[in-house]
């Protein structure tokens, strides 16, 4: 199910990977990948996720988000895909054009869980692993 925040524009796509809400227990930036580790309620483990090669990302407490939040529809997706973003738009307007002569094919995913947004930029062609397993997100319905 796609859900537009139509206050921006933006398409939120829930990707209906992890089951059940999470909390973040940890996160680890090595200069490359992304390493987000989550406490799952329903599976009652921990989860580990890996974005490579990243471009940017930021955590930020729930209730900070709250005006991207008010007019969107409510999911229950712990990762969302992003299509449209706003944040991509600010690290294009940022420098991404000056650094790189163009604009780059960015995709942005956004991480929920019962208090942080995570958001995390990186390539279309990088890579996310959830426990070990990579996920597949060129096909149809996932490019842009």
């Amino acid at each position: 199910m796609m859900m537009t925040n139509s206050s921006k524009t933006e398409k939120w796509i829930p990707l209906q990977i992890i089951a059940g809400e999470c909390s973040l227990s940890s996160i680890e930036y090595n200069a490359t990948d992304l390493v987000v580790e989550l406490d799952s309620f329903r599976e009652e483990r921990t989860i580990k996720i890996t974005f490579s090669d990243v471009f940017s990302y930021r955590v930020t407490l729930e209730h900070f988000r709250w005006a991207d939040f008010v007019n969107a529809p409510k999911t229950s997706a712990t990762l969302i895909k992003v299509e449209n973003s706003n944040f991509i738009k600010w690290l294009e307007d940022a420098g991404e054009k000056q650094l790189y002569g163009s604009t780059l094919n960015i995709a942005h995913y956004m991480l929920q869980t019962t208090e942080h947004i995570i958001d995390v930029a990186l390539l279309r062609s990088s890579s996310i692993t959830i426990d070990g397993v990579e996920l597949q997100l060129n096909s149809k319905n996932e490019e842009k």
